[in-house]
């Protein structure tokens, strides 16, 4: 058998042809008799009939050429070698058919085969480049065929519908002929990722070890970032994990609002996981972790009514009793911790993905920071995605890594850029369902057009396809295209002119819904479509979001209550479809159009949809007299519903807005109006630490207000803002002022005479009759004054002399003795059952703290239970068991974060960590832990008293330890902190020092301390600890000398 030239690789292609076919076809292969051969001539072994043989290069016939219209030559049949022929008489697949041609071609491109001419529409312009180059080649087809036959073995059904496709594209696309039939990528298949899927698959690996990570993934929009995330999802639910996700919005103003929806999700996933059982577990879990705090858990997350009934209840009392703003940013992000740690654990790890960070605030991050480095017990995987071509050098993302390195959170960080040219080669190859060998001069023109972008690719291949430059010839069963066509063609490399220009051919209505819903960002609830329906305006809009969801452009999510754009790139597109000087017109319309329609409804949520929308139209809104002052109460009505959920720096916008809108004489002609938005817009200020816009704001109320009743809850905002500054001198000062216009008398100084027998006589007072518990204070004036009392005795703890304290306090007493109770009875209780052990009976004294938690509980004063708790435990609680008083201190702790007060917060971990160093706490090692989660807060609520008695405690417990060699800190309260006589951390200096050197045996020093305590002049709050250590140290050493 001759070949042309005597190649072993082309005598072996020719012969794996030759075996295909006859597999295949189970015929023998058709060979040619040449013309100078005769029948049994020499060329068989002996002497009988020769087989017939062939001249190898007239196997194949060249293709034909014709002319086109456009006079280009166009290669009108492609198979026209013989053995083809045959095999697609006889219902070969064609991919079949294709490798056994391109073998014979590459046994013959050496040869006398006339080659067809370049330029027509061909398979990559000349038919010889798809020739074999080596037998690696047929072998890789050949895996190809085996392992995934549906995409390269069999043919391709005629239909438009039948593949699948990860690409956006339209309902028109769909119905085009099978020339136009849809590409076939992978679904879900992430092209060129290993290495990074594999890394962030081993991160969450570790995470299920029971230590929390983080993972940031940058790159450009369209990289793949989210479908990289997306493999670990599965994997995340096969070990029992929960996945809650929320992706930032470029238009959206609410980042810590997707936070608390990205945990409200877990609420969903946990009713629909768990068994009956274990979500009765849960809930129980749940109520001993929030106890009274259940209720404000409920008003932040309301569906965790989802899991219990009782949930609901708990957020009507919230609401009903507590008022509208109890709430910031950092208690926000401390009770949705409380609740994920409860949630999260190794065997339930929670993956949370937040998309787009570089739309996130600083306050979002700093709830990241707070979530994924919490060290009590948490089991959290944070992953990040953000666009890194977006971001400066100093952006806060950056920040954040490095916060969560030096909190020695494990942080991963990696950088998606475009494909590779391989594995760009292999993505067009599934998308064509050709081989890789013959996609490749494609995928070259469409990497040097693209640069490996995932998403550029799509969008530009099916452009080509729009163009015709791309087709399917159903003749071939195969994708064809232009090569040199492509290749001299200016195309933008901007994706959004793709796909702006995609959205020009769009219909009408089709367009409008899009544009529509980029106006509301990347998510859109339905009712928002239902209400703008309505309209004349907008009455087609469902028809046309019909169109979009059905072209791919949007998706339904939700069970169909939400929509979504298929990706960022599309919304932004379909925003690019308003001219940039009719957007905020545009807004404006939809706005309105909203507003008319949901006028006298209750819409719910949908006002931050209507006063967002409206809002951009300022500039027309302030032209129209008649529209202001509704405008002005919608974005109020928005602050009043963005409090309720705890998101005060939406709800400053909201208020801003409306004041902006109000005219120059709005405390005269809306005066109702304009003290309600002041006092919302002050407490939300203050809320977000905006202290001095707060403090403008009051003083505006002060000077405009026309009676002191209208300024009362002015004075007590500035008053406990001061406090929580620790501006007590100006707290008490305002406070002294505000009893003054009540018709109290403050004197300048109170003599210690006068609170000695005040003290007494109030306490005689309470023991006359509980007649008075039962009467409730009516009188507003005087629960303000009660009010004001109790606000002034905090500030004079900090900045006047003890019994000036006492005195605020008795006051406080007397007058729920004359008048009845009220919301601030029961702390003044507690606090003078303190003040009354120097001068009754102890029983008595807890007799009165007892009665007086017993009140607190029957009214829920939840926003009261730290100062309560700390209280009762510095006082008559001393009495009752430590252990106890730890625990309950404990939950104080976590409650007085939750509500805002975080000054007392940390006074309750603090007095919980000495009743647990007193109790005779055996496990040291988590004691020592707990203190280094409380020194991590205060990175966050910085409290430098609170620093130091923290300190203390960690020295002293580090040398019970191990005398501090391997726990203790370079960071330590030395006597040069505390040399001023007046500074009140001199006792705690002292007495630690005398715990100290007793437990190490230094018995001189320990003495010499305990004589430097006594010598103290003021008083002395910790009298009592020495008396409780000595007693206990004598009864130790007279329970031995009997013994011995």
């Amino acid at each position: 058998m001759e070949m042309g030239g005597d190649n072993s690789i082309q005598r072996c292609h020719y012969l794996v042809a030759r075996v295909l076919y006859e597999l295949f076809t189970h015929e023998a292969f058709p060979d040619i008799v040449d013309d100078d051969d005769e029948e049994g001539g020499g060329g068989g072994d002996g002497g009988g009939p020769a087989r017939k043989r062939t001249k190898f290069a007239r196997v194949i016939t060249p293709p034909d050429y014709t002319q086109s219209n456009e006079g280009k030559s166009t290669t009108t049949t492609y198979f026209d070698i013989p053995a083809i022929t045959r095999m697609k008489q006889l219902g070969i697949p064609y991919s079949i058919c294709r490798m056994v041609q391109n073998l014979l071609e590459s046994a013959v491109t050496a040869g006398n085969v006339v080659v067809a001419p370049s330029g027509g529409i061909g398979i990559g312009g000349g038919w010889e480049k798809d020739a074999y180059k080596s037998l690696g080649q047929v072998s890789e087809d050949l895996h190809l065929l085996l392992f995934d036959p549906d995409r390269f073995l069999f043919d391709p059904v005629e239909t438009t519908t039948a593949a699948t496709t990860t690409s956006i594209t339209t309902q028109q696309e769909k119905q085009q002929q099978p020339q136009q039939r849809l590409f076939n990528y992978k679904k879900d298949e992430l092209y060129g990722r290993d290495k990074e899927e594999t890394l962030i698959t081993d991160t969450f690996c570790r995470v299920t070890r029971g230590k929390s990570e983080a993972f940031f993934i940058g790159g450009f929009s369209g990289s793949g970032k989210s479908m990289l995330v997306n493999t670990l999802r599965v994997k995340v639910k096969v070990v029992g994990g929960y996945v809650i996700k929320h992706k930032f919005d470029a238009i959206s103003d609410r980042p810590l609002s997707g936070i608390i929806s990205a945990v409200a999700q877990l609420c969903e996933m946990i009713k629909s996981t768990h068994s009956p059982t274990r979500l009765v577990k849960l809930v129980q879990r749940l109520r001993d972790e929030f106890g009274t705090d259940i209720g404000l858990l409920a008003r932040m997350l309301p569906n965790i009514s989802l899991l219990s009934s009782e949930f609901i209840n708990s957020q009507d009392m919230m609401e009903m009793e507590q008022g509208d703003d109890m709430m910031n940013a950092q208690s926000v992000c401390f009770t949705l911790l409380r609740f994920v740690r409860l949630i999260s654990s190794p065997q339930h790890p929670v993956m949370l993905f937040l998309d787009d960070l570089q739309w996130a605030d600083d306050t979002a991050l700093d709830v990241i920071h707070t979530f994924v480095s919490d060290a009590m017990g948490s089991c959290i995987f944070f992953v990040g995605t953000y666009r890194d071509n977006e971001v400066g050098e100093g952006h806060a993302i950056f920040d954040l890594m490095e916060k969560l390195e030096r909190s020695r959170v494990p942080t991963t960080k990696v950088s998606l850029t475009g494909l590779g040219q391989e594995d760009l080669n292999t993505m067009i190859s599934d998308a064509l369902c050709l081989y890789p060998r013959i996609c490749r001069s494609l995928s070259d023109i469409v990497f040097q057009k693209t640069k490996g972008n995932p998403f550029f690719v799509l969008e530009f291949m099916y452009s080509l396809r729009r163009r015709r430059l791309l087709q399917y010839d159903s003749r071939q069963k195969r994708w064809v295209w232009d090569e040199e066509t492509i290749r001299a063609e200016e195309i933008t490399d901007n994706v959004l002119y793709l796909l702006s220009s995609k959205m020009d051919g769009f219909s009408d209505d089709m367009r409008t819904s899009l544009k529509v819903m980029a106006c509301f960002g990347t998510v859109t609830n339905k009712s928002v479509i239902d209400y703008l329906s309505e309209s004349q305006e907008y009455w087609g809009l469902s028809s046309g979001l019909r169109k979009a969801i059905d072209g791919g452009w949007i998706l339904e999510k939700d069970g169909k209550q939400n929509f979504k754009f298929a990706h960022d790139k599309v919304r932004e597109a379909a925003y690019a479809l308003i001219p940039d000087s009719g957007k905020q017109q545009f807004h404006y319309n939809l706005g309105k159009t909203l507003y008319s329609v949901c006028e006298g409804k209750d819409v719910g949520d949908t006002i931050l949809t209507i006063a967002s929308q409206i809002n951009h139209g300022k500039e027309s809104i302030l032209k129209d007299d008649n529209l202001r002052i509704p405008i002005v109460k919608l974005n109020i009505a928005a602050g009043k519903i963005s409090i309720d959920s705890c998101r005060h720096k939406m709800a400053y916008s909201y208020l801003r807005t409306a004041q902006s809108l109000l005219p120059d004489d709005h405390w005269e002609s809306h005066y109702d109006v304009s003290l309600r938005l002041s006092l919302m817009m002050a407490s939300a200020a203050n809320k977000i630490c905006k202290y001095d816009e707060a403090e403008l704001i009051l003083k505006s109320i002060f000077k405009e207000a026309r009676c002191t009743e209208d300024k009362l809850s002015a004075y007590y905002l500035l008053a406990t803002m001061f406090t929580a500054q620790g501006k007590v001198v100006e707290s008490y000062g305002t406070c002294c002022s505000v009893l003054s216009q009540l018709g109290e008398e403050i004197p300048e100084l109170i003599p210690l005479e006068l609170v000695e027998r005040m003290v007494p006589e109030t306490l005689h007072m309470y023991g006359q009759g509980n007649e008075w518990i039962s009467k409730k204070m009516e009188d507003k004036n005087i629960i303000s004054i009660a009010k004001f009392y109790t606000t002034i005795a905090t500030a004079a703890y900090f900045c006047k002399p003890a019994h000036m304290v006492a005195y605020f306090i008795c006051k406080t007493v007397r007058l729920s003795l004359q008048h009845g109770v009220c919301q601030y009875t029961p702390l003044a209780l507690v606090q003078i059952s303190f003040i009354a052990s120097r001068f009754d009976t102890a029983s008595f004294t807890l007799l009165i703290a007892k009665n007086a938690m017993e009140m607190s509980e029957s009214m829920n004063l939840i926003d009261q239970m730290a100062d309560l708790q700390l209280n009762y435990y510095q006082g008559p609680g001393h009495l009752e068991s430590f252990q106890s008083g730890a625990k309950k201190l404990r939950e104080a702790f976590a409650s007085g974060l939750t509500i805002g007060n975080a000054n007392t917060a940390f006074y309750c971990a603090i007095q919980g960590t000495w009743f647990s160093l007193a109790s005779g706490e055996k496990d040291l090692t988590s004691l020592l832990k707990q203190i280094d989660y409380y020194l991590h807060l205060l990175g966050t609520y910085k409290s430098e008293m609170t620093k130091y008695y923290l300190l203390c405690f960690r020295e002293t417990i580090s040398i019970l330890i191990d005398k501090g060699e391997a726990t203790g800190i370079d960071d330590k309260l030395t006597q040069e902190d505390v040399s001023n006589p007046d500074n009140k951390l001199l006792e705690l200096f002292y007495f630690h020092q005398t715990f100290r050197n007793f437990w190490l045996g230094y018995t001189e020093r320990c003495q010499h301390y305990v004589k430097l305590f006594l010598e103290l002049k003021q008083p002395r709050y910790y009298d009592m600890y020495i008396f409780k250590f000595y007693q206990g140290k004598f009864s130790r050493w007279n329970l031995f000398s009997n013994t011995v």
